[in-house]
């Protein structure tokens, strides 16, 4: 049979997009079998507008629920999903009419495939793309990959879909991680399903139009503080679902059984692989856990009197070794010490680790 589509669409006060947004979703070509709208407690008008326009119609279901974030509106439309594969579309953006048409094809000839994530046309305030790769690409799995470095297999919200049991899987999470991921929870379900073991597939459909308006909840609002904020809510994301699988140190060694699982790997991808493999074998412990931190907007500057900061770019300083960071010992234990043990038993690592991170130095 063919595959069936739900569209969760996830609104907050953005009652002058949303109707054109259920639309879009409603004039597909390979009509979804039903539109999810759900309302995260907006204060504007858009319940009124959303009752008025679709509080009849049959393909469209009204959620109006107590304000608790983006990631919790992914997990409340994905429970009330009876469809194959669920798709998530932003209140503020749009589908040209083919999009699921495209997805419809690939879910149907690949029942192997878990999670297709497209390319998206900005318009508004922006006219560029926001593409993964320049043509369609089979990620195969990318557990490990997405683990040890967060590496980035997915789109922004409304480019996203994915098999129903990954749906619920990817937005099952504890209360405090809700309130985590209240804006962003596109990264929160493609890194859950990259560690989970989703097979991922790349499709540029051309089909997903990402509005920029000036108030978009993290396109217009992107500070210092909310680079450390989502930040720390990808590692601790990371960390959860590795625990809750038993994934550790020592799935580093399943990399070049990972990356067979792609059958066309990229040249990019190619040398994603070939580089973190040649940094373990010469060094297990410089894989840092946050490959792709944001670019700090200010400088640190310490406020202890005495203090140090190496300069950007100069050589590591040695440090003295330990049973957990000698090679061969714990491999990457270095890297997985952040937040095993409160800080003031081992003040001397806890402050290496925040270095770390702070100045992207794997090997501080």
């Amino acid at each position: 049979m063919p595959t069936s589509f739900a569209v969760v669409v996830t609104n907050y006060n953005y009652a002058r997009f949303v109707l054109e947004a259920v639309q879009s979703a409603l004039g597909q070509t390979r009509a979804p079998h039903r539109v999810i709208v759900i309302d995260d407690g907006s204060i504007d008008d858009s319940a009124a507008r959303l009752a008025a326009a679709y509080g009849d119609d049959p393909r469209v279901e009204l959620v109006f629920s107590p304000n608790r974030g983006q990631l919790a509106g992914f997990a409340n439309g994905a429970a009330r999903a009876q469809a194959d594969v669920v798709c998530f579309l932003d209140a503020d953006d749009l589908w040209e009419p083919h999009y699921l048409a495209a997805l419809g094809t690939l879910y149907d000839a690949r029942p192997d495939v878990d999670f297709v994530f497209s390319n998206l046309r900005k318009f508004g305030r922006a006219s560029d793309v926001e593409a993964f790769a320049e043509q369609e690409e089979d990620l195969g799995h990318t557990a490990v990959m997405t683990w040890l470095t967060g590496a980035w297999y997915g789109a922004s919200t409304s480019a996203l879909s994915m098999r129903r049991d990954w749906a619920l899987r990817c937005t099952d999470f504890p209360e405090p991680f809700m309130r985590m991921w209240r804006i962003c929870a596109d990264a929160c379900v493609h890194l859950s399903a990259g560690v989970y073991g989703a097979r991922k597939y790349y499709l540029p459909t051309n089909g997903v139009r990402y509005r920029i308006h000036g108030e978009n909840a993290w396109h217009s609002n992107q500070t210092a503080a909310s680079d450390y904020r989502e930040s720390l809510a990808k590692r601790c994301t990371l960390n959860h679902c590795a625990e809750r699988i038993g994934l550790q140190a020592n799935c580093a060694a399943l990399l070049p059984l990972e990356f067979a699982t792609k059958p066309n790997p990229s040249a990019r991808e190619i040398a994603r692989y070939r580089d973190l493999m040649d940094r373990l074998a010469h060094d297990p412990g410089s894989i840092a856990p946050l490959e792709h931190l944001p670019t700090p907007r200010r400088h640190v500057t310490p406020d202890d009197e005495g203090a140090h900061l190496p300069e950007a770019g100069a050589a590591p300083q040695q440090q003295p070794t330990t049973d957990e960071s000698r090679p061969g010992k714990a491999p990457l234990a270095a890297f997985l010490s952040l937040g095993r043990n409160p800080p003031l038993r081992r003040p001397r690592r806890y402050l290496r680790d925040v270095l770390r991170v702070v100045l992207q130095k794997p090997n501080l």
